[in-house]
């Protein structure tokens, strides 16, 4: 549905900071080509504080910027129950003015798909309408489980991301692979392309437990890595149990029977420091570890 939208003075708060301005518009208006959004820039019609600006103009606190009309369309926006909304929202294991530690059950998309009308941003959006932005700071896939962090500005967004590319924020897993994992293979570095582009994937890997044809490992990510603690494990032989991509089609079927319905892999906690040391963990989901008590 076409909707044309009449101009808008938007006030910029601390939330975008710092943001450049055709990054803010084209977050700000929604289902507009990025080519229009430059158009719009580059004929003077957006004004910051009454003035002409460049797409690489950087926003500050309590900058007016002038948002002209344009069209756009509109979907139905998919209505979220009150009862996933409660379910949602008692994962939040913490928050603070700065950023949400989530514990992200299996099966709950992070965005909207094609197969879904909403993700877990949407939900946290949905009751955190007084802030101006929440973004996900990194994201899990739909079935692994576990520590989801959520940012409420753009500061602390770009603030983390920085560590994150530093190898300064340390994330750790549990996943059940298939096979007796080799006591020599205690790190791995591979190159992983995507898009293109290789980039360096660094894992360490720590047995917990062996049992009679797999193996519980702990997983320190060194680096963050599309798909990388799935696609490392896959490269030395050891894909991890339920993984429909990477993993073994036979070992799948066999745990899927005995219970296992989902891929065996949880983000266990996070550990950084923002103002102060922080460390936050999630347990196993009561799905895994009641697998784990029943499995030999």
């Amino acid at each position: 549905m076409a909707v044309k939208k009449k101009v808008e003075n938007v006030v910029i708060s601390s939330a975008n900071e710092g943001q450049r301005v055709d990054n803010f518009l084209i977050s700000y208006i929604k289902n507009v080509p990025k080519k229009h959004v430059y158009k719009l820039i580059r004929t003077g019609q957006v004004r910051i504080n009454g003035s002409r600006s460049k797409p690489s103009t950087k926003l500050n606190i309590n900058d007016l910027v002038r948002i002209p009309p344009f069209t756009t369309t509109e979907d139905l926006k998919p209505i979220i129950s009150s009862e996933i909304i409660k379910k949602i929202m008692m994962q939040i294991i913490y928050e603070d003015d700065e950023f949400i530690v989530f514990n992200k059950p299996s099966s709950f998309a992070v965005h909207s798909g094609t197969n879904t009308g909403y993700g877990l941003i949407d939900v946290i959006r949905s009751t955190k309408k007084h802030h101006e932005r929440v973004d996900l700071l990194h994201r899990l896939d739909k079935d692994t489980s576990g520590c989801l962090i959520l940012t409420k500005s753009l500061k602390t967004l770009k603030t983390l991301q920085i560590k994150i590319q530093n190898n300064n924020f340390k994330k750790k897993y549990l996943c059940l692979v298939k096979g007796n994992w080799d006591k020599k293979i205690k790190e791995s570095k591979i190159s992983l392309s995507r898009n293109k582009k290789k980039y360096e994937a660094i894992t360490f890997f720590k047995i917990i437990k062996n049992f009679e044809d797999t193996t519980l490992l702990e997983i320190d990510l060194i680096t963050g890595r599309y798909h990388q603690i799935r696609k490392h494990c896959a490269n030395l032989n050891f894909p991890i149990i339920g993984d429909s991509k990477y993993g073994d089609k036979d070992i799948n079927k066999k745990y899927k029977n005995k219970g296992l319905n989902r891929i065996f892999l949880h983000s266990l906690s996070v550990e950084f420091y923002f103002n102060k040391k922080n460390y936050f963990e999630c347990p196993l989901p009561a799905e895994l570890e009641n697998f784990l008590k029943q499995h030999k």
